[in-house]
Formats: structure tokens, sequence, C-alpha cells
């Protein structure tokens, strides 16, 4: 049985919350922002309570989300 496009696309929803630039980190930790297919994720590293940088190139349109990496 072929699965519905709303099941396929539930399969690659990012989990947990998604932070945008000027907001500020809940917890200290390393948080990443996709880019796309062709060039690789940006990582930084924030304490508790700093702000979300914009990523260069995608300005406003900057995502976050936490990871599980300790750097």
């Amino acid at each position: 049985m072929a699965a519905s496009v709303e099941e396929v696309l539930a399969r690659y929803r990012p989990e947990g919350e998604v932070y945008r630039p000027g907001q500020r980190a809940p917890f200290s930790g390393t948080y990443v922002c996709d880019r796309g297919t062709m060039l690789a994720p940006v990582r930084v590293q924030l304490s508790r309570g700093e702000e979300f940088p914009q990523v260069a190139g995608l300005g406003e349109h900057t995502r976050w989300r936490a990871t599980n990496i300790q750097a």
C-alpha cells in the first residue's frame, strides 16, 4: 500500500523547537542550521540566554534546531 504525501512528509519533519535569529537560547548547547542539500550545515555553540545569529546568505530566513552534539 502506498503512503500518502502527508505520511511521507511527516517522516522528514524536524523534531523539537525551531529558533529564529534574535531569539535567546533556552539552554546551553550546540545548535545547527541546515542550509539545504548542497551546502554543509552551520553549527554554533551558545550559552543559555545568548541570541541566535543570522547565517550569511540566509539572513532572516535562518532557522536553528538543537542538537545532542557535545563540543
